[in-house]
């Protein structure tokens, strides 16, 4: 084989590679820092998933958001309602004291009248006009005193503070004495009355 034909082959066997990706430079010198990476997409399914999740999160925030709201309103409600209770029961209690105070200066009148005449029967007389007073104020204001005389006993409304045993079964669980007054505003229970009861001696 001739020399000329060993070039040829050389030649031939040479072979030439042309990159033509489209994000790589023909400038060897440019930086790789240069060029912008690709988008990152996901498939479908995954960005339906991820937009649904989106909404999800912004449905979420606009509850929590109204949820702190109605929670402030709330709060202020209660404050104001807290604040309007406060002020009906100070006025309630104005008015209370107001019929109270004459009571007691009628009672001080009394005691006054009693020691400067030295009279007992004068002090008994201004303490049962002070009473009767009081008890007008009671019905006024409907309160009512519980009943004993002649009375079954009833656990709800009066006291058994004594017991004294009875051989008459007609006796039995009778109220016999009244030992203090009880109460009942509009039905409901201020104080029980206490009482003595006959028990039925077995």
């Amino acid at each position: 084989m001739t020399e000329k034909n060993t070039d040829n082959q050389k030649e031939k066997s040479k072979i030439n590679v042309v990159d033509r990706r489209h994000w790589v430079s023909e400038d060897e010198d440019t930086s790789a820092s240069d060029h912008e990476e690709p988008e990152e997409r996901y498939p479908s399914f995954v960005e339906k998933l991820k937009k649904e999740a989106e909404e999800k999160d912004a449905r979420l925030k606009e509850y929590i958001n109204a949820y702190k709201e109605k929670n402030a309103q709330t709060d202020e409600l209660r404050i104001r309602l807290q604040r309007e209770n406060d002020t009906r029961l100070d006025q309630f209690k104005a008015n209370l004291f107001a019929r109270l105070v004459p009571i007691l200066d009628n009672l001080r009148r009394a005691e006054d009248s009693a020691k400067a005449a030295g009279d007992f029967e004068s002090l008994k007389e201004g303490i049962n006009l002070v009473i009767n007073q009081f008890l007008r104020e009671l019905k006024d204001n409907e309160v009512q005193v519980i009943e004993t005389a002649g009375m079954k006993f009833d656990p709800k409304i009066h006291e058994a503070f004594m017991v004294s045993d009875t051989e008459d079964p007609e006796q039995d669980s009778m109220i016999l004495q009244e030992l203090e007054q009880g109460y009942l505003f509009k039905e409901k229970l201020i104080k029980a009355a206490k009482v003595k009861v006959a028990n039925l001696k077995l």
